[in-house]
């Protein structure tokens, strides 16, 4: 609240600061509470400022600050237990008790894990280690810094489309046959930007492909944890062959940890070991050495259950949200995750920037997701209106409401 005290101030030293003419003590404080409401001084009309950035896949503010005592006695338990070990050179592929940790989820020799500098590092690793220009199989839309990364390093990429219940086995089993791929790439968990969940037996079949044409399997699996509707994800089970499995702390534990890990066949380590010793010298060992503590310690379990309760509502609002005003595009239940996404129909390819112009205007952050399409599979996409992605964790249920609310009424707007 504002000191009485102030309203003796001469109201004219503020004047280059406040879009006001009129230089009196209650014009002045109806400036001041701009912050909250936005005045307009010229028809003494007030309306709130509400916003939304839907762009915004990041971990809810209130999670990272629960954190905080976390990870500030993590950290110093960590180097204290492990002293120099986690100073000084070492651990080229990874933290070992770590790496044990992990060993022991997915049930496999902990020689196979290799823990990196977050999982855009092991993925990036991993296409590193591929030979140049190979053929990599990847959903219909994925995460876009797969396709930039792949691009990257010259490989080339066939989308393949997806159904409510995962790939579209048929067109898989079709480029599969017809074209020599090194490496498929899904998401099989709330996957990113769609949101869908594999069935089990889809996930089964698609490996069972994958081995039958000596395709590495990969799937990211990130999300797995993060499941909001009181139901557990299915674990994958993993063999001397694969598949290979890749993930990170970035949504489970905070993105500034930056630690992601991946399982590899038994016959590829040696390979994938050499590329990291190529790549760089030891890992962040004090982080790794947190988790690990993190997770030995029953916290990272107890936090894992705060995320679930906390971004459950979140997700139920976007869902009722979503089929209220987007019902023709709407039909995947979320269950968790960060992510949706939808195809506004009636936002031509020369309405977008226009569109979301306008939307950011009204306070809707939104940005076409077209850098996250296989490429074979854009021109085609594009015949359904702009698509979008849509992040639901950072935002309270209102905000989220509001704006698929928003978004419905500035198409609506557009036609």
């Amino acid at each position: 609240m504002l000191d009485t005290a102030l309203y003796s101030l001469d109201i004219s030293l503020f004047s280059p600061f406040f879009p006001c003419s009129r230089p009196n003590a209650v014009l002045f404080t109806s400036c001041i509470k701009m912050n909250e409401k936005r005045e307009d001084c010229t028809v003494g009309k007030a309306r709130e400022q509400r916003s939304i950035n839907f762009l915004r896949g990041i971990p809810a503010e209130e999670a990272l600050s629960r954190l905080i005592p976390m990870a500030s006695e993590g950290y110093e338990k960590a180097i204290q237990r492990y002293g120099t070990d986690v100073l000084q050179y070492g651990h080229i592929n990874g933290f070992k008790p770590l790496r044990e940790l992990m060993g022991q989820s997915h049930q496999v020799d902990p020689e196979r894990v290799i823990v990196g500098n977050g999982g855009m590092e092991v993925i990036s690793l991993f296409l590193k280690s591929i030979p140049r220009a190979s053929n990599i199989i990847v959903e219909e839309a994925t995460y876009d810094r797969f396709l930039f990364d792949a691009e990257r390093y010259g490989h080339n990429l066939i989308g393949v489309e997806l159904t409510s219940t995962g790939i579209n086995l048929d067109q898989f089993k079709e480029v599969a046959n017809k074209i020599p791929a090194a490496v498929f790439y899904g998401i099989p968990f709330h996957q990113n930007p769609t949101g869908i969940n594999y069935s089990e037996e889809n996930r089964q079949a698609v490996e069972q492909i994958c081995r039958e044409q000596s395709i590495l399997c990969a799937w990211d699996i990130c999300y797995e944890l993060l499941r909001y509707d009181g139901n557990q994800n299915t674990s994958i089970t993993v063999s001397e062959w694969g598949p290979i499995l890749m993930s990170s702390f970035t949504k489970t534990v905070s993105p500034g940890t930056k630690c992601g890990y991946i399982v590899l066949p038994k016959d590829y380590v040696e390979h994938m070991g050499k590329v990291v010793a190529n790549s760089r010298i030891n890992p962040n060992l004090p982080t790794q050495a947190f988790i690990a503590d993190f997770i030995e310690s029953g916290k990272y379990a107890d936090f894992l259950d705060y995320l679930r309760a906390l971004y459950k509502p979140k997700m139920e609002a976007l869902n009722v949200s979503l089929y209220a005003h987007f019902p023709e595009v709407s039909s995947v239940d979320i269950s968790g995750g960060f992510f949706a996404s939808i195809s506004l129909q009636k936002i031509t390819s020369e309405k977008e920037e226009a569109f979301i112009q306008a939307a950011k205007e009204a306070g809707v952050g939104i940005a076409a997701a077209w850098d996250a399409v296989a490429p074979n599979l854009r021109e085609k996409k594009r015949k359904d209106g702009l698509f979008t992605r849509l992040t639901f964790p950072a935002y309270e249920p209102e905000e989220i409401r509001w704006g698929i609310a928003k978004l419905k009424e500035l198409e609506e707007m557009s036609s």
